[in-house]
């Protein structure tokens, strides 16, 4: 399909300030390399001393990569466990065991999200009728958390995602709402969320369930007749006018709003690695898509080899990560690919009761 103008240069010009300069930030960190830009004319100009000041690396990396950990929710046991990724390759079943990471104060935690910047964990956890979010800590191997947070209130949430700027988006099942509570709001402490996109007003919303952002659009699952309303659909972030006061619903009819794949009725978890969008089905698939497309694109089946594949997460380097909830693991492959290919290979990288959601949460202070 062919790409609008518009949006391919908005894309390509995103695409390229994001692998210059830093990780891609909604989906769980990655490498901050240095601008190729910069650093040419660092070493035109032959200015050692501001290359050394402007130009290296922060100090989390100055001996090598900024720590990540795989985090996971356990929905049969009501916990969420960790454990450290080995830097620059695939973790295998080889490396430590994971670790409980929240022990008490959840009871069905589904969805899980990182805001790296401001080190914050995101968890959506419908049997609370909230969303809420701890504060990570890293010491080395080590990760912790602060107390519970309430981020929105009122609702069943069963997927969270995070954009760069902290706004937090979220599904609302059972009442048909893809919602949000952006960063100025929970700065002030407004729990109150704003419906976005509302099923009751666009076919295109059904039964939502997965999500996932970038810095223009917002991605989501539908969990209700996906063949029909769309397995797949992506839609503006922004599509109509700026929120003010106390209004709460965004929009009804919206521009901008198109199915990416209507594969399947019925889907779970999504994320974006590259140019490519990611997605489990209810049993043994995974799909991969081009983001890009601006009408229904050809799916390719990355596999067929899970048993019941629930969330997946972008370690924002090279590799995929996916739950099995059958299986009580999580697979990762190899996603740095020029085009999508079928029949990737699965790796085991850690094993969890019951895993459902999974992100990956990068340390950008070093452990410190």
């Amino acid at each position: 399909p062919r790409v609008p103008t518009a949006f391919a240069q908005a894309y390509t010009q995103s695409h390229r300030r994001r692998s210059e300069i830093v990780h891609f930030m909604a989906w769980g960190g990655g490498r901050r390399p240095v601008a190729p830009r910069l650093r040419s004319r660092c070493a035109h100009l032959g200015l050692a001393v501001i290359w050394l000041a402007v130009c290296a690396a922060p100090v989390a990396d100055a001996f090598g990569e900024a720590p990540k950990f795989l985090i996971a929710t356990s929905p049969s046991t009501s916990t969420i466990a960790y454990v450290r990724l080995p830097d620059d390759q695939v973790r295998t079943m080889e490396g430590p065991a994971m670790q409980v990471l929240v022990s008490t104060g959840l009871q069905f935690p589904q969805g899980v999200a990182v805001d790296d910047y401001r080190q914050m964990l995101y968890v959506a956890d419908p049997s609370l009728g909230k969303l809420v979010r701890y504060k990570l800590q890293a010491s080395g191997d080590t990760l912790q958390v602060g107390k519970m947070e309430t981020v929105a209130s009122g609702v069943e949430v069963r997927a969270v995602a995070v954009d760069g700027l902290g706004n937090v988006w979220f599904t609302d099942e059972p009442n048909q709402r893809i919602m949000r509570v952006t960063a100025q709001m929970i700065q002030e402490g407004r729990t109150t969320p704003q419906t976005v996109y509302d099923g009751g007003a666009l076919k295109e919303v059904s039964s939502p369930g997965g999500i996932a952002v970038d810095n223009f659009f917002v991605y989501w699952l539908n969990k209700a007749g996906g063949q029909g309303s769309g397995t797949l659909v992506r839609a503006l972030q922004h599509p109509a006018v700026d929120l003010g006061g106390n209004v709460t619903s965004l929009v009804a009819h919206a521009p901008g709003v198109h199915k990416l794949a209507d594969n399947a009725d019925k889907c779970y978890g999504i994320c974006l690695a590259l140019g490519n969008a990611y997605f489990s089905d209810e049993f043994k698939s995974l799909y991969g898509v081009s983001r890009a497309a601006v009408a229904r694109s050809e799916e390719v089946a990355i596999t067929g080899s899970f048993t019941e594949p629930r969330g997946c997460a972008y370690d924002g380097d090279s590799t995929v990560y996916v739950a099995d909830k059958t299986e009580n693991a999580i697979y990762g492959f190899a996603a740095n690919m020029e085009r999508l290919m079928p029949g990737r290979e699965m790796v085991k990288a850690a094993e969890l009761q019951g895993a459902f959601g999974v992100t990956v949460f990068t340390d950008l202070g070093g452990g410190s």
